[in-house]
C-alpha cells in the first residue's frame, strides 16, 4: 500500500506490527517511520511505539540513520510550502 508521499505501508490500521493486537478501543494505531528513504511506514500501538524507541532502539524497526528524520520532514516542508532545493517554485 502506497500513499501520495510514495510511502510503503508495513500494515494496516487493523493490527500493530510489533505485537499483532488490534487497536486498542479508543486508541487508533500511530505511524512509526522504519525507515525515511525510502519511506516505509509501520502501524503500531503508542506502548510498542516506546518500546521500539527504547534503550536499546529496536534495530529491526529502526533502519535509518541518524538525521534522516530531520531531512526528511525538512523536505516535507519545503514540498508544502512549494519550494524545491530551498527555492520558490517558479
Amino acid at each position: 500500500m502506497t500513499d501520495s508521499w510514495n510511502a510503503e505501508y508495513m500494515n494496516n490500521r487493523k493490527q500493530c506490527i510489533v505485537c499483532f493486537q488490534p487497536p486498542e478501543q479508543d486508541f487508533a494505531l500511530i505511524k512509526h517511520h522504519v525507515t525515511y528513504f525510502p519511506e516505509k511506514i509501520a502501524f503500531v500501538h503508542y506502548d510498542c511505539h516506546k518500546k521500539i524507541h527504547g534503550d536499546p532502539p529496536s534495530k529491526v524497526w529502526i533502519q535509518y540513520k541518524d538525521g534522516d528524520a530531520r531531512k526528511f520532514y525538512a523536505m516535507k516542508q519545503e514540498k508544502e510550502n512549494g519550494q524545491v532545493d530551498g527555492k520558490d517554485e517558479a
